[in-house]
């Protein structure tokens, strides 16, 4: 057990019909964020967004046309498709397209690349994981969203792995986990942003973990998306919250892009989106909250 990473949710999945949705639905994660207010300015055109899951649905109406590439690191029988479904909902939360069916995620612009290192029962080993990451470097991804986690410290070749990509540029997004305890890895290392997740009280999830290391929180409770099957369903974890975060960075880099013609620095994107977090709690960094809650219109300077 020991030697797996597991995808960080297992939380009151609810199975939603698309009829129930209606037209590019926008979910409550996003509303509290604010997303809806920054997309005339930045919906994330021109980024790369890599995810390390379970796979994902590349037949998704919500997704199809946003994936730009796929690649199983596990030897699934199944190959890169979804079979768990938590692969799927994160690639919408973070990159659902705006194309008058279902729901919208944080940066409908974005193209996804998403490596299958997680198998079909959602835990996968650490030589996939770094495969991963190696392939999502060579794709020239600009933020990797890793809805993944492990309660003891991985062998130093995954830490080698992230420290590549962030070598390369690439800002590294990772779930606090979902054990109320301290934060798991790979969140602990100091190259990602450590995520903890929020209910729709404003208070840190009772299932998230939390300590020094979690750098912000964001919505991570009964959180709308897509899913396995050409489906939609709402779940909760850690693993929901870091999507959101990810599509927030990738709105900041398409808009900086757009503004000078390259990619910003990893340690820019981190300053702002430290710097442009709403506090929670007492003022400052804390172990429930990091340094707030991410706030697009904060963070896009509108």
């Amino acid at each position: 057990m020991q030697e797996r990473f597991f995808t960080t949710d297992a939380h009151d999945l609810q199975m939603v019909r698309a009829e129930q949705i209606g037209v590019d639905y926008v979910d409550w994660g996003l509303q509290v964020i604010m997303a809806p207010e920054v997309w005339n300015k930045s919906i994330g055109q021109g980024v790369k967004v890599g995810i390390l899951d379970t796979g994902v649905d590349f037949t998704h109406p919500d997704l199809r046309d946003n994936i730009a590439a796929y690649m199983d690191f596990t030897g699934s029988p199944a190959g890169p498709r979804d079979v768990e479904g938590h692969g799927t909902h994160v690639a919408g939360i973070i990159a659902a397209e705006s194309n008058n069916v279902g729901l919208v995620g944080v940066a409908p612009g974005a193209k996804l690349y998403c490596a299958k290192v997680l198998g079909d029962n959602g835990s996968g080993g650490f030589d996939a994981i770094i495969r991963g990451i190696d392939w999502l470097i060579q794709q020239g991804v600009d933020v990797i969203n890793m809805s993944l986690g492990c309660s003891v410290e991985p062998p130093q070749e995954v830490h080698q792995a992230i420290q590549r990509a962030a070598a390369a540029g690439i800002v590294i997004c990772a779930a606090c986990g979902n054990e109320n305890t301290d934060v798991g890895w790979p969140a602990k290392y100091d190259e990602t942003i450590a995520v903890s997740a929020m209910g729709m009280d404003y208070n840190r999830a009772e299932f998230s973990n939390h300590g020094v290391k979690n750098e912000i929180i964001a919505p991570g409770v009964d959180i709308l998306s897509t899913f396995k099957g050409s489906t939609y369903a709402r779940l909760s974890g850690t693993s929901m919250a870091t999507p959101i975060v990810t599509g927030s960075v990738a709105l900041y880099i398409s808009m900086i892009k757009a503004q000078t013609g390259k990619r910003p620095p990893a340690e820019q994107i981190h300053a702002a989106i430290d710097a442009s977090a709403v506090h929670l709690g007492k003022e400052g960094r804390n172990e429930d909250f990091g340094v707030g809650l991410i706030n697009l219109v904060k963070l896009l300077g509108i």
